[in-house]
């Protein structure tokens, strides 16, 4: 592996913006990071030791982490070869994701995680699979696209099954509180260190705090697919649901889809939640499925439904017009949220890089720009158009 260095480029922590820097990246990871003009006192013969590329200018940015993504490039991670989705990634800034499971049958949840599994040891190119998602089986039935024949209340002998499936690769899970012995199932996955996001749910508003207690830490796609709704019998008075609730919740971060046209979210409400939850604790996600990256029009979940994708739109949409999905890439979901929320690239940045790494404990290795962590970084121009992807110090993907 070659060691590089990157010069004139306008780095993005992400929390500062630091011009006239040059990162030298070795042994995988970032070496250090000198000012311009200490670069330039370092002797022809050290600098033989690095490929030296000039990044005209362009922004540096960690590396893009997609924490819930369901498929690209025609790949469903229930039952196809990932390389051909890590490889379409790679292009559009991403180092490191979650393989997310939608519900399916019991047998093919858990050949799939014995897969993803495999792969992850044996990986050879594209982004970095960081571990597993499962956004299912144990959710409300009312609630997201899945097939409600195939959600399931929690029993311990199935699901400490689908948990070993993912021999430790097992970083999220989507449960719905008010299940029969979802409790259990909440205690079991955080005694397993798995975080527990709460989604796809109808839990009663005044039941919200108690579920919280046993060790919930994320919200999955906030303000889609949620009820435990607070009616209120007056005239006039604003109804309230869990969705208030955890938008005041200190210790929840939150998933959230930003959509070209704002259809799972609307600008107002992302505008809320910033102010509610701050920068540091929202998660851009793509919850991209298989069709990204194919041609536009009819296509087919895993589960055989139908779907239609159009151009110039992120949203797959089921042939009855509800939603299921995205065709999303992570670096438009950071241009939609600074669109539609008037946050600046930096702000943007922060939630597609350090807060996923957050949530996947890997502060100590990814998500920032800093001396000794994992050289994963993306390069972009001011378009969002992506240049470079740099994963552990190789380069995956070059157009600059």
């Amino acid at each position: 592996m070659e060691n590089l260095i990157l010069k004139n480029g306008v780095i993005l922590t992400p929390f500062s913006e630091l011009r006239e820097k040059v990162l030298f990246l070795k042994d995988k990871v970032i070496y250090k990071i000198v000012s311009n003009s200490e670069y330039i006192n370092y002797s022809k013969d050290y600098l033989a030791g690095y490929k030296i590329i000039d990044l005209k200018g362009n922004y540096l940015s960690p590396g893009f982490i997609d924490i819930h993504i369901h498929g690209a490039k025609g790949v469903d991670v229930l039952n196809d070869d990932i390389e051909p989705m890590a490889n379409f990634l790679v292009k559009y800034g991403v180092t490191g994701f979650l393989p997310t499971l939608m519900t399916s049958e019991f047998t093919i949840m858990i050949n799939a995680c014995e897969e993803i599994s495999y792969f992850i040891k044996n990986q050879r190119s594209g982004a970095k699979v960081l571990g597993i998602n499962l956004e299912g089986p144990y959710l409300n039935s009312k609630y997201g696209a899945q097939k409600p024949e195939l959600v399931k209340k929690p029993k311990f002998k199935e699901y400490s099954k689908l948990i070993e499936s993912c021999k430790g690769n097992l970083k999220i899970m989507t449960v719905a509180p008010e299940l029969e012995n979802a409790y259990e199932l909440i205690k079991y996955l955080r005694q397993n260190d798995v975080v527990v996001s709460i989604g796809h749910t109808d839990i009663k508003f005044e039941k919200f705090h108690e579920a919280l207690n046993f060790g919930i830490g994320l919200v999955t796609h906030i303000f889609n697919a949620m009820g435990g709704v607070l009616n209120t019998t007056e005239e006039g008075v604003k109804s309230v649901s869990i969705q208030e609730e955890m938008l005041v919740c200190d210790d929840l971060m939150c998933e959230v889809i930003c959509d070209k046209n704002a259809v799972h979210v609307k600008p107002v409400l992302i505008k809320i939640l910033v102010k509610c939850k701050g920068v540091k604790n929202i998660v851009l996600i793509t919850d991209s499925m298989s069709m990204n990256g194919l041609p536009y029009g009819k296509h087919y979940l895993q589960d055989g439904r139908a779907v239609i994708t159009k151009k110039d739109v992120d949203i797959v949409r089921l042939e009855d017009d509800g939603i299921a999905g995205t065709i999303l890439t992570m670096n438009n979901a950071i241009k939609n949220i600074m669109i539609n929320a008037n946050l600046s690239l930096k702000d943007a940045v922060i939630m597609a890089t350090y807060n996923p790494a957050k949530v996947l404990k890997l502060l100590n290795k990814k998500g920032e720009i800093k001396e000794g962590l994992d050289a994963d970084l993306t390069v972009f121009d001011d378009k969002l158009n992506i240049k470079m992807t740099i994963i552990e110090g190789e380069i995956r993907f070059n157009n600059l």
